[in-house]
């Protein structure tokens, strides 16, 4: 649904398009902060239900795709020239040398 999403808001930079990937890069965050909460109903009545061994594979796929859908968020930031992935991104924080006729002397 959230990759539908992302498809529908476009590639350019307007506050539709940056909500929905802000949302894109929250939401992981807030799933795998309360991951134990999602699983604590599932879990066998004689084990703890707050335990992460408690149906530990479960818990490993559900923080993989939430990993998998701040990848396509991160992706979706890129392509919107979001991030500051090229050298001149980070023109800012490069030094110059110095000048070839100045360093002769």
């Amino acid at each position: 649904m959230q990759a539908f999403m992302l498809y529908m808001s476009g590639g350019g930079v307007q506050i539709f398009s940056i909500s929905i990937v802000f949302m894109l890069l929250l939401t992981p965050f807030k799933n795998l902060a309360t991951m134990n909460a999602a699983f604590s109903q599932f879990a066998p009545a004689k084990s703890e239900p707050a335990a992460f061994s408690t149906l530990l594979v479960p818990k490993l796929a559900y923080f993989a795709c939430n990993l998998l859908t701040l990848g396509v968020g991160l992706w979706k930031c890129r392509s919107m020239g979001l991030l500051p992935t090229g050298t001149g991104d980070w023109l800012a924080f490069e030094t110059r040398g110095l000048a070839p006729e100045i360093s002769l002397y």
